[in-house]
């Protein structure tokens, strides 16, 4: 069901891709520097052994997913980071995008939060630094979840938002104004 619904749920979202329409420049050189980046970097060869051959050779979903919490990383180059979840493989990206970095369990500078623990995201609402930056993943997975990711996006801590369909991304960065975006990755 889900080969059939990824090539729906993107031609559904055609009109949101590569910042069109986009007219903050913090936005639009997200979607552009890091959402819809495709240079290989450095640690892409030595990610690859933990993805199957065929979604390496395939360039699959999953595959293209982790390459983009690599991007996030390294773009936001957090001091602090928090998986909520057992994802082994996300945090294996993670570290390699920003090795130095402190895995805490309380108030990170970026939040990875795995769809089985989405709940747990609002607790740390109030708890996220300014400057932090949250990625919910299965945010359209079902009803719940759409909901849940409704209530983060509105609540007074959040500025800027992306909606990725996969992943939605909460900046808490009190300097920009609150706008929500829908980006068609």
């Amino acid at each position: 069901m889900k080969l059939i619904r990824r090539p729906w749920i993107w031609f559904v979202r055609f009109r949101h891709r590569r910042g069109y329409g986009v007219h903050s420049p913090f936005a639009f050189n997200f979607i552009n520097d890091v959402v819809y980046e495709r240079t290989p970097y450095y640690a892409f060869e030595t990610l690859n052994h933990l993805h199957p051959w065929w979604v390496r050779w395939g360039g699959l979903y999953p595959l293209t997913c982790r390459r983009l919490l690599f991007r996030l990383g390294n773009y936001v180059h957090p001091h602090t980071m928090c998986i909520l979840g057992d994802r082994p493989i996300e945090q294996a990206y993670l570290t390699q995008a920003v090795p130095d970095v402190q895995w805490v369990k309380d108030a990170p500078d970026f939040l990875f939060v795995a769809h089985e623990q989405m709940m747990e995201a609002k607790n740390f609402l109030s708890r996220m630094p300014e400057q932090g930056v949250m990625v919910i993943e299965g945010i359209h997975a079902d009803k719940a979840s759409h909901d849940l990711w409704q209530c983060l996006k509105e609540a007074t801590h959040t500025g800027v938002t992306f909606d990725l369909y996969t992943y939605g991304i909460l900046f808490f960065t009190p300097r920009l104004h609150k706008q929500h975006y829908i980006v068609n990755f």
